[in-house]
């Protein structure tokens, strides 16, 4: 006969395995490259507010700074550096001039020094190369198909020109797209292109399309369109910088250093980006 053993809850409760406590998590030391690279950011801060001071209170102490009117109605128009002869060569096409050549360098050392070098499997820099070349080669396949392997490389140029011109800010240099002449360059280079390949690819019934008067004008109105785009917000942004530098610069040297970087570098990467898109969709439009 078995007996029914009615044990006492609390007796249960006592019976129980005892669960070991959850123990706090030990705080992680700080690695010491992140401690480096903390000490060398408040490092640059405080120089860049020594040098701020050092040149508000001792250099140019007591010096008067331009009114807005005055920073803006300068930054409009490039100044003239030199002239040779009747031609003035101003500082935006200098800039120009310095931005081909830092393109035009960095393509041969990548040919003939980085190239060779690369492995099956990329890492590092190779895979940061390999995939802006796709982004543009995806780019080039879905907007103009069998012709990618041409326009891919095309809006690749002209979106590096763009944005390492744009970049250009940040070293204090005016950016060569601030100069409505090298938005008009760019934009007649794309409308060239767009021609081209629709005379390529359709031949003599591509001209046919100008039976209709109103294609005339809405062909022309493409390069002036893409002009009058990038110069329009190249100029606002480069403006829109001066500025803040203007208002804030009498009150901290780190804020506007820091803005500057930040909108330069995006407005470069999305002003690049934007121009190689519309070029591609252009010239699809044609042969399609």
């Amino acid at each position: 006969m078995q007996e029914n053993v009615m044990q006492n809850p609390t007796e249960l409760k006592n019976q129980q395995p005892d669960v070991p406590k959850k123990s706090k998590k030990e705080k992680k030391p700080v690695p010491k490259g992140k401690k480096i690279s903390l000490y060398l950011m408040l490092l640059c801060m405080a120089l860049s507010v020594l040098v701020w001071a050092l040149d508000r209170f001792v250099i140019n102490a007591g010096a008067t700074y331009p009114s807005i009117g005055e920073v803006v109605g300068e930054e409009v128009f490039p100044a003239t550096v030199f002239t040779i002869g009747d031609i003035a060569i101003t500082e935006t096409a200098i800039s120009a001039y310095i931005t081909v050549g830092a393109l035009i360098i960095f393509a041969l050392i990548f040919r003939f020094v980085i190239f060779p070098r690369f492995k099956t499997v990329p890492t590092g820099f190779q895979a940061f190369i390999e995939w802006i070349v796709t982004c543009f080669d995806n780019m080039a396949k879905e907007n103009v198909h069998g012709y990618a392997p041409t326009l891919g490389p095309y809006a690749f140029a002209t979106a590096a020109f763009i944005c390492i011109g744009t970049l250009t800010e940040t070293l204090g240099i005016r950016p060569p797209n601030t100069d409505i002449n090298v938005c008009i360059a760019l934009a007649l280079m794309t409308f060239v292109t767009i021609h081209l390949y629709g005379v390529k690819k359709k031949k003599a019934r591509y001209l046919g399309k100008y039976k209709i008067g109103i294609t005339v004008i809405t062909d022309v109105a493409v390069p002036v369109s893409m002009t009058f785009r990038m110069y329009g917000s190249i100029l606002s942004g480069f403006l829109m910088m001066s500025l803040i530098t203007h208002v804030l610069a009498p009150l901290t040297p780190v804020l506007p250093s820091f803005c500057y970087i930040l909108f330069t570098l995006f407005h470069a990467l999305i002003q690049s980006y934007v121009f190689g898109v519309l070029s591609l969709s252009f010239v699809a439009e044609a042969i399609e």
